[in-house]
């Protein structure tokens, strides 16, 4: 660990963490949320492929049996519930798509807390730091203002830690946020686009 690590006090340990995990849940994320592993790009052109024949709705099907992607669960899922009338095959739809937009979701919470607690901890840090300079000072008196400014030096090192933290930590969260939003988007088209295609002349 580098020296300045140590010289920011107790509240270091808690940033170290939540730059650890920060981090990991970035990491995790943006693999998890390439596009090809939620939308699988032939399976999306077989959906939007015009003319919407009968050949072609029954290749779609085909194609989403061998699909491990989201968009593949979902059309997998408007098959299955292909007997049913439209109101209630949406309506599975739409409960199947909030369990999956939940799990696209998974860790975004946990790294908004740590854009919020990381200033907080480091602001924690400072004024632990600055309790135990002025006590210094009541102790040995203004005398040396190498110790004034080391004390000083140690208390910002936590603020300026914990900054360091949420703001890539608070920038990722936005991205992320709308990556998933563009994505789930994407998602509601193709599905409605499907089920447009089924119920075409069939009764509501």
């Amino acid at each position: 660990m580098p020296e300045w690590f140590f010289r920011g006090g107790l509240a270091m340990w808690p940033l170290l963490v939540c730059s650890i995990a920060g981090l990991a849940i970035i990491l995790e994320r943006t693999w998890a949320l390439q596009r090809r592993r939620i939308i699988s790009p032939a399976l999306a052109q077989a959906v939007e492929k015009r003319p919407a024949t009968a050949e072609q709705t029954e290749t779609v099907r085909v194609l989403s049996e061998s699909d491990t992607t989201v968009l593949g669960k979902l059309v997998q899922a408007v098959f299955a519930h292909a007997s049913l009338p439209k109101t209630e095959n949406v309506e599975a739809m739409q409960a199947l798509a909030r369990q999956i937009v939940g799990r696209m979701e998974r860790g975004l919470t946990t790294l908004s807390l740590i854009a919020e607690l990381g200033p907080l901890l480091g602001l924690l840090g400072t004024v632990i730091g600055m309790v135990n300079l002025f006590e210094d000072v009541a102790k040995k008196g203004l005398g040396d203002p190498t110790m004034i400014s080391r004390g000083i030096y140690e208390a910002l090192t936590a603020t300026m830690t914990g900054l360091g933290i949420a703001i890539p930590a608070l920038i990722a969260y936005m991205y992320l946020r709308r990556r998933i939003e563009v994505l789930v988007l994407e998602l509601e088209r193709h599905t409605n686009e499907l089920l447009t295609r089924l119920y075409r002349s069939s009764p509501s």
